[in-house]
């Protein structure tokens, strides 16, 4: 009886100091975004710039060939995380959301500033093509934070399987390596993973148990980034913005 007892203590997470592992797959959607450029001969703002992640659909042959391949394990948009349980309740996690970030072509926005001979009014407008510039994060938008996580039991959930649902605040930082081509200064990207910026983000979501020491959750969270030091070029021009965005996420994940 006592070890029957023992289980059923790990298995609702009962037990403290258990550590858990998740590996999962996510999808965004951005706000719009005021991009503001500056460089020794350029200095202006796109305003309400319209972005996309870049979420692979899913299907049988994208499934085995690259959501489940190790050797493209980078490509989707991906979650890491792992947590330690200080009780059944409270949770303490490092976790990474590789998201990706691109700036959609083919929109004309609002400008206001300077490049080269080319200045623009209060009423400026600028078409977004790769003739003028391309941008996007995209080997990622990776937003590192540090989390602080509340569960509640949730009984009798689907049959024999155990639930949680739970609700997290996260801080931490961004290292995104930005794909940026400023084709109308004849500049290439820089291309390096740089500490460009800050993320705060609350989140929910449901935790089902299953097989003692396995899960699957799936997340909801709000964020947002505050990029200040974008590098936009291989000379070191920089950008800022900042970004609002929902993701929905599921991860698989092991208990030990």
């Amino acid at each position: 009886m006592a070890s029957v007892q023992a289980a059923e203590v790990n298995f609702n997470l009962e037990s403290p100091h258990k550590w858990s592992f998740e590996w999962g797959w996510n999808n965004e959607s951005y706000s719009k975004s005021d991009i503001h450029f500056k460089g020794i001969d350029h200095q202006f703002t796109l305003f309400g710039v319209r972005a996309t992640d870049t979420q692979k659909t899913l299907t049988p042959q994208t499934l085995f060939n690259t959501y489940l391949n190790p050797g493209k394990i980078t490509i989707p948009q991906t979650n890491a995380r792992i947590a330690y349980q200080l009780n059944s309740e409270t949770a303490l996690a490092l976790n990474l959301d590789h998201m990706k970030y691109v700036v959609s072509d083919g929109q004309t926005v609002s400008a206001t500033g300077q490049y080269q001979q080319k200045n623009y009014q209060n009423s400026g407008q600028q078409y977004l093509s790769p003739a003028f510039m391309h941008y996007e994060h995209t080997d990622g938008l990776n937003v590192v934070t540090f989390e602080y996580e509340k569960k509640y039991p949730f009984e009798h959930f689907l049959g024999t399987f155990k639930g949680h649902v739970f609700a997290l605040a996260g801080f931490g930082i961004v290292i995104p390596k930005s794909n940026i081509t400023m084709t109308m200064l004849g500049q290439v990207r820089n291309d390096k993973f740089h500490q460009a910026g800050t993320n705060l983000d609350i989140a929910g979501g449901l935790e089902v148990d299953f097989m003692k020491d396995y899960f699957a959750r799936t997340t909801y969270k709000l964020g947002r980034v505050n990029l200040s030091d974008v590098v936009t070029s291989a000379r070191q021009d920089k950008a800022s913005q900042k970004i609002n965005y929902q993701e929905a996420s599921l991860t698989l994940g092991l208990r030990f």
